[in-house]
This record gives structure tokens, sequence and C-alpha cells, in this order.
């Protein structure tokens, strides 16, 4: 769980598109790396530049420890809180993701940044229904989940399909950003997005090639402002298709 320049440049074309502010919250307590090398160091220092001109790397770093609060509130966010499971990173809220929700947190913000935490939730469905419930409506799930060559890391490699199938179609989210990372700094302008199964009733298609390595599936969804799903019956976006159309094909039988 740390974000590293990629992932920073990734998180700043979301906030500044859709103008992203209030409280936010981190699921977990993500270290800051910052820049690294070449090409993805590269691509960070224009993206700041680009959007928070006068800002410097830096001015980005926690002053006194390795985390990133100091990264969100630069970026535009009023109130940045963390979320863990138990206290060893000092998280400012201790809580399980796979546990029953406090009321305090119901609708508390307007974005939530899962940058590498639900696939280490075996209880992942809990999890994802209990990001919709701390999500005010309108607010914004930021998500950087491992999706391919990641096969010692967690429980899960999160595909697009989640974003479409669960995020999209069961909780009627708008989708605002959906593409495949690359995560090898000489990768970092290498960015696959895919077809969205809801529009063409088919599993996601890549719009490009991916190269060797690990690859993060960065993705954002806004809530609904008003009747957002539960998510309580889920399936995969290209067999309802199917279904759909059988249906219909043996009523005009």
């Amino acid at each position: 769980m740390a974000i590293s320049d990629t992932l920073a440049v990734r998180i700043m074309d979301v906030v500044k598109e859709h103008e992203l502010s209030g409280n936010f919250v981190m699921l977990g307590r993500q270290r800051w790396i910052g820049k690294r090398r070449k090409r993805s160091s590269a691509l960070f220092d224009e993206t700041l530049a680009e959007y928070y001109p006068g800002l410097t790397e830096a001015d980005l770093k926690n002053a006194e420890d390795i985390y990133s609060e100091t990264f969100f509130e630069k970026i535009g966010f009023d109130k940045v809180d963390s979320m863990d499971v138990s206290e060893f990173e000092n998280a400012t809220i201790v809580q399980d993701l796979a546990g029953e929700l406090p009321e305090d947190l119901m609708n508390r913000f307007d974005v939530v940044y899962d940058g590498g935490t639900c696939e280490h939730v075996f209880d992942l469905p809990t999890a994802y229904r209990n990001i919709n419930k701390m999500l005010k409506p309108g607010g914004v799930l930021i998500g950087h989940s491992p999706c391919n060559n990641w096969i010692n890391h967690g429980f899960y490699q999160i595909t697009p399909e989640m974003v479409y199938g669960f995020w999209e179609k069961t909780l009627g989210y708008e989708v605002l950003q959906c593409a495949l990372q690359p995560m090898l700094p000489m990768f970092a302008r290498r960015v696959v997005t895919t077809s969205n199964p809801n529009e063409t009733g088919v599993r996601p298609r890549l719009k490009g090639k991916l190269p060797e390595g690990p690859v993060i599936l960065t993705y954002a969804v806004r809530k609904p402002l008003s009747g957002a799903g539960e998510g309580e019956k889920v399936y995969q976006s290209d067999y309802t298709q199917r279904w759909a159309e059988s249906d219909t094909s043996i009523a005009a039988e």
C-alpha cells in the first residue's frame, strides 16, 4: 500500500478532471514513494507542474514519517483520514472493512481511496458494500487494485468486470475512469483502456497491448445522488446479457 509516481499521476488526473475535494479517507495508511526513475519520474514532474504549478515533490511528503496525508491535502482535500483494521500504523480510524459499519461512518466521505487494500480482505463483497455505505451521495471511489501478475500479493486480483459489473451495473455508479496501468517505470505512459460490457454485451476487451510485468487496475466511480443499489445480487455482465436475450427469444416462440 504505497503511492508511487505513476499512481500519484493517476490520482491527480481524476482529482483535477472531476474537481474532487472535501472529506477524504484512504483505506490503509498509504506510504508515499513518489518519484522513481526516468519515464515515470518525468511524467510525475509534468503532471505536477500542469495541475499544481509551484508545488514540488518535496512539498508533498509528510514531514515526520513515510505516509501520504500531505500529498492528499496539497492536491485539494480538506480533511484526510486513514482507515485500518488495527492501530499498528496509527490510522485515524480503526475499522474492519469486513465488519459491521458504525453509524458515524455512514455517508461520511466525499472520496474513498482504495490503494491496494481490498484485495487483502477475504470478505471482499462486504468490504465493497461498506465502501458504498461510507460514500456520500455523489461521492467517488478511486481504486488502484492489482489486476495482473500479482500472483503472491493478496487474496484477489481485481478485473475491469468488477468496475462495470458491480459498481456500474449493480449499484448504479457512474464510471469516471477505468484503465489498466503497467507499473514498471518505463511503461508509465502506457495506459490501456477496455470496452464496457454493459454497452457491448460481451466481456471487456482490451483497447491496446499490455507489456510484461505487474498491472494495476486504475478506476474511479461516482455514487449516484439517489437510488444507489445495495449490491445484494451481483452477476457477471455478459451472462446477464445472455440471459436477457434468451428470455426474449423464448417469449417470441
